[in-house]
């Protein structure tokens, strides 16, 4: 049977799949870490000093109008948002106090108005009787003292003010950084990164302007960052001796934005290129080299390098220039960014092949990153966003993190990976090219979310250690659409990935949603190297692997099938789909096999002032067996009145044996078994073969068993009080992909999949192709 004939099917839950989720659940037994006694007193006493150094300073660092901040840092074991709500609930006294913030991953930002609420608060540490759980959660409590980070060059600083929770006092803050500024004659400039995003600019700072800035109610004091430059290598090979497609204005071509330097017209760009509203430099401020070489790559790359990374010769491109020749620092970028994609609503996906200097942090998302996010959700776009160049491979090093900004929440961000491999061992096949910048973001979120070819970068030496000693090979484009050259870096994997998704979106006649072609371009990906890396070290470096280009991402053989169910889930609410249609096909020797890949990608509630916390939403899901269905009793039967009995879990790690893993070398490419826990992760991807079940546990795969699907949204209490505040209903939107698939390639999975979607009454479609689209592969 024809792939052609096996779409992607699209389904929706049942009325009955629909439940509401009661309660908050059990959880982790906090009894161990929880202080009596001795240490119970001593951490009290602690405390209330604490509290009492605050108050001694309260009247040297008033700041009028506003209130004071304070950081309470927790121990490791005090993140759960139980734990939270009662710190929290220890600063709270009346109007005005509570959280307004979070630092890292430990440190909560509380703020009071007053000295007499600062003494109600002293009094709640003062009772270790009553407030066990909170005192033995916390280890310290200060003022809050912004975060400084100093630049090795000279460099504009951006002041990122203090948010408070409360319009007004927010405005006001801004007002009274800029005032004081003015007063001590220092310029600056208030710059909107996106609307409600906003940062002070100010000129390089002093010893002594540092010390009066650090009196600001500011959050953090940041170097500006630069545009990074690329990869530079020239090499003068003709374009004549190649075929070149001209564009058809009657032809179908995938369409994606590109934010770059600018793309020159010539005869490898003309037609297929168009310059974009809301752009802010002419022609004779721009050096389109860069731009130039992404679009011959994206429109002419295969012809010229013999490749297949595509499924569609030629690419649209609106092309919109947000760098000019003299470079351009971070707020002219975003601010470029921002304009770019507002002028251009008929763009869905754009490539952002440009870096800052910068690297990311560990602990915080860039309030770079926080705009690009912010852009996206404004706009309804999708930006692939390369993970960034480090050249320190020269000195036999580890290329370092993720640029500023590739953390990047909603973003795809794109590492690169080697096409082939060099003779001394720099360079090794479908491995991380030396390059490529690694992961993971703040909170251990997985990024970059995929890979692809960027171009190899080659040792012509045993002991290569300058760029000379390297020549770039494999992926060949144009920066004057003259003659050919090599070039390597992220800048070039990411717009293969870009184009990838406009080919799906193309050839899906643009039905999906953008979280749907995210999580379908994830779900394709696997992983390429040999011998196979540790599981860590693949994540950092590659992501969740290479996508498979868009044909093979659409269409299932008749030995698998493919479902995708999208959707928003509002809190309170679950969805508990308890005759998930397992293909019966699949049933041998009495227990059920087959290999099974699930993609799970949602839009989280993002908070910049957060810290590692800036994802305050998370949607849990869970895929497995189970025994029998059972009505609910006492007042549950009023919410949910059927219930599972004898769930198993084929999401956990701890179902698979070793031994058995072991047997099946082939699948070492795809398996991904991650756990996420209680981890607020936006993309959770799990592929597992059920062979590989543990023996004690096989008989929880009886073919007398049912199959169950489950997903559950949780939230943070800091966006459940922001909720309550605004009037708002908490909701997630994701996109779920299941792939089930018989290894021998014998079950007709395909047509046992729509029997058992028929069977227990679920509405579903095949996805509708553009069949007059020409495949090149």
């Amino acid at each position: 049977m024809d792939n052609e004939q096996n779409p992607l099917i699209n389904f929706t839950p049942r009325a009955q799949d629909n439940g509401e989720t009661i309660g908050g659940g059990g959880g982790e037994d906090t009894t161990k870490w929880l202080l009596s006694g001795a240490e119970l007193v001593e951490r009290s006493t602690q405390l209330v000093a604490d509290i009492d150094r605050v108050s001694a300073e309260w009247d040297s660092v008033s700041v009028e109008g506003l209130p004071h901040v304070l950081k309470a840092t927790s121990i490791e074991k005090a993140q759960a948002k139980t734990h939270q709500v009662q710190i929290v609930s220890m600063f709270t006294v009346g109007e005005n106090t509570g959280q307004v913030g979070f630092i890292g991953e430990h440190s909560l930002m509380l703020k009071i108005d007053s000295k007499a609420k600062l003494e109600t608060i002293r009094a709640n540490f003062s009772d270790y009787d009553k407030n066990v759980h909170s005192i033995s959660a916390l280890t310290n409590i200060e003022l809050f003292k912004p975060q400084v980070t100093e630049s090795d060059n000279q460099s504009d600083y951006k002041l990122i003010p203090l948010t408070y929770g409360d319009p007004a006092t927010d405005q006001l803050a801004i007002q009274v950084i800029q005032r004081r500024l003015s007063d001590q004659h220092i310029s600056n400039e208030l710059i909107a990164y996106t609307d409600s995003l906003r940062i002070i600019k100010i000129p390089t700072i002093t010893p002594d302007s540092l010390k009066f800035i650090r009196t600001l109610p500011i959050r953090a004091v940041e170097p500006i960052e630069k545009v990074a430059l690329p990869f530079r290598f020239l090499n003068n090979l003709s374009t004549d001796d190649f075929p070149i497609q001209d564009f058809d204005p009657k032809v179908k071509y995938p369409l994606i934005g590109l934010l770059d330097s600018g793309v020159s017209t010539n005869p490898l760009t003309q037609g297929w290129v168009t310059r974009g509203d809301g752009v802010s430099y002419s022609d004779d401020e721009l050096d389109t080299s860069h731009g130039t070489y992404i679009a011959t790559l994206l429109i002419h790359g295969e012809t010229f390098a013999n490749i297949d990374d595509a499924s569609i010769k030629g690419c649209r491109i609106v092309d919109v220039p947000i760098i000019p020749k003299l470079g351009a620092n971070e707020t002219q970028l975003i601010q470029n960014i921002r304009r770019a994609i507002q002028a251009n609503p008929n763009v869905r996906i754009w490539n952002l092949s440009v870096s800052l200097t910068s690297e990311i942090s560990s602990s915080e998302f860039s309030v770079f990153a926080s705009a690009l996010d912010q852009i996206q959700h404004a706009n309804n776009v999708l930006i692939c966003k390369s993970a960034g160049n480090d050249p320190t491979f020269m000195d036999h090093k580890s290329a370092g993190k993720l640029s500023t900004g590739a953390e990047s929440i909603r973003a795809i961000t794109v590492g690169s990976m080697n096409r082939n491999a060099d003779q001394f061992g720099y360079a090794l096949e479908n491995h991380p090219a030396l390059y490529s910048r690694h992961g993971p973001a703040p909170a251990s979120v997985v990024k970059p979310d995929v890979t692809h070819f960027g171009g190899d970068l080659f040792a012509t030496k045993t002991d290569a250690t300058t760029l000379a000693d390297f020549e770039q090979v494999s992926d060949t484009a144009s920066t004057d659409g003259k003659h050919l050259t090599h070039m390597v870096g992220t800048s070039f994997s990411a717009p293969k990935v870009a184009k990838n998704l406009a080919e799906i979106d193309l050839l899906t006649t643009e039905k999906y949603t953008l979280l749907t072609l995210k999580a379908l371009e994830i779900h394709s990906a696997s992983y390429l190297e040999t011998p196979a890396l540790d599981p860590e070290t693949r994540l950092a470096f590659l992501g969740y692997g290479k996508p498979a280009n868009a044909s093979k991402t659409i269409f299932s053989s008749s030995y698998s099938s493919t479902l995708i169910l999208q959707g928003k889930l509002q809190k309170g609410q679950h969805i508990d789909i308890m005759d998930f249609p397992y293909p019966k096909a699949l049933i041998k020797d009495g227990h059920y096999t087959g290999r099974i890949k699930i993609t799970l990608v949602y839009d989280p509630i993002l908070m910049q002032n957060q810290g590692a916390e800036y994802c305050q939403s998370n949607l849990e899901v869970k895929f497995g067996t189970y025994d029998e269905k059972r009505d609910t009793v006492d007042y549950l039967s009023h919410f949910n009145p059927v219930k599972r009995v004898g769930s198993f879990n084929t999401l956990l790690e701890s179902q698979y044996g070793k031994k058995q893993i072991a047997k099946n070398p082939e699948y070492a490419g795809e398996r991904t078994l991650i756990q996420y826990g209680q981890k607020y992760h936006p993309v959770k991807k799990y592929a597992f073969d059920l062979s590989e079940i543990t023996p004690g546990k096989f008989n929880n795969v009886s073919g007398d068993r049912h199959w169950f699907l489950f997903l559950e949204g949780h939230y943070r209490d800091y966006a459940e009080k922001d909720a309550l505040r605004h009037q708002e209903v908490l909701s997630i939107p994701y996109s779920l992909i299941i792939t089930i698939e018989d290894p021998d390639e014998q079950a007709q999975v395909y047509d046992s999949t729509v029997q058992e979607l028929d069977a227990n009454n679920f509405i579903h479609s095949n996805v509708s192709v553009d069949n007059s689209i020409h495949l090149s592969n």
